[in-house]
């Protein structure tokens, strides 16, 4: 008994210093994407003033891309696109719509949360 209470307060006291370390790693990637967006905007811009496509640099190329992505599907995008299309038929609309919101997977997971004491 005492070696599994020994074992679990090991256990936590582990979890506890990786949790502390993935969120000083968290905040150091966060300020090195704001960082890297801040400059991707601005080489963007200046590859779009003087119409460059691509660069050549030492450690590769850096290419411009565009690329168009569609809006999720929301629950009011879905009810107004079937509205539409099934314009007089309001029964036929409402039935559908819960079939499809009703009808969709639940992914159930579970974990361990950190919950800080405030200060």
């Amino acid at each position: 008994m005492s070696q599994d209470k020994d074992q679990l307060i090991e256990n936590v006291k582990t979890w506890l210093t990786i949790d502390n370390d993935i969120k000083k790693l968290q905040k150091a990637v966060k300020n090195k994407r704001k960082e890297k967006k801040e400059l991707t905007e601005n080489l963007v811009n200046i590859m779009n003033q003087r119409d460059i496509d691509c660069m050549n640099t030492a450690q590769g190329q850096l290419i411009k891309t565009t690329k168009k992505t569609k809006a999720p599907l929301s629950k009011k995008h879905l009810v107004n696109s079937i509205q539409t299309y099934f314009k007089d038929d309001g029964e036929k609309v409402q039935e559908l719509c819960n079939y499809i919101l009703n009808s969709r997977n639940i992914k159930v997971t579970e974990n361990i949360r950190r919950k800080m004491p405030k200060s």
